[in-house]
């Protein structure tokens, strides 16, 4: 039987995580000529992003404070995170996982002060050199 964690992702629409074998890769990277196709990878998982969180809604369009949930096959998620543990999306906590759905409430709970650079612009606080458009 397979062991799953629930990936969070804080992105708004998601991500498509890949799993890539590394000795490919090396090889194409020390090959002399030049290789115009895109390395495939073994494995891919697509995360749920911000926009499927269970509170949000479309009329209110608010991001801050919501991640997609996905459940993810550990070993997948393990083998992910070796290869991309110096990568923003895991720096930043823009992706991580959490061993069940209730710790991944409770983690989403304390990041949801925490701004990801994505969310939109408050209407009622906005930067100084931006103004209202006049409705006529």
């Amino acid at each position: 039987m397979a062991n799953f964690v629930t990936v969070l992702c804080r992105l708004p629409s998601g991500i498509e995580l890949e799993l890539h074998d590394l000795g490919i890769l090396k090889e194409r990277a020390s090959s002399d000529a030049p290789i115009g196709l895109a390395s495939v990878p073994r494995q891919s998982v697509l995360l749920n992003g911000a926009k499927h969180d269970p509170t949000y809604h479309p009329a209110e369009g608010r991001l801050l404070g919501r991640a997609g949930r996905t459940q993810v096959d550990a070993d997948f998620w393990n083998a992910w995170l070796k290869q991309n543990e110096r990568n923003e999306l895991v720096t930043r906590k823009l992706v991580f996982a959490e061993a069940n759905p209730t710790k991944a409430d409770a983690a989403v709970a304390e990041l949801a002060k925490e701004r990801t650079g994505l969310e939109g612009v408050d209407p009622e606080n906005l930067p100084k050199d931006v103004k209202r458009m006049e409705k006529e």
